[in-house]
């Protein structure tokens, strides 16, 4: 699926915040946004991960708060999963 944009972390007064800027991705069904540990290159890469919730849209700047604690040294790549289809729409690394 086609995507683009840019994935961060960021840190707030409140916690830490994965930011989506410059975000697209095509539409699908139960699209969900996941940090993976390991690059998640294709679906079998995707079996240790949190669930940062229900993608918020399809286009557009978009933010997510982050568990206290999650070690962003071992879950360093963002991935939008289609969790009706077990599919990785699509994946970024974390900067």
């Amino acid at each position: 699926h086609a995507a683009r944009g840019t994935a961060r972390v960021i840190r707030t007064p409140r916690g830490r915040v994965l930011t989506l800027t410059g975000f697209e991705v095509d539409n699908g069904p139960d699209l969900r946004v996941y940090i993976v540990a390991g690059p998640a290159r294709d679906e079998s890469e995707v079996d240790d991960f949190k669930d940062l919730g229900a993608l918020k849209g399809n286009k557009g700047d978009q933010q997510y708060e982050i568990t206290r604690g999650l070690d962003l040294d071992r879950y360093s790549t963002v991935v939008i999963w289609c969790r009706a289809f077990s599919v990785n729409f699509a994946r970024a690394p974390l900067r």
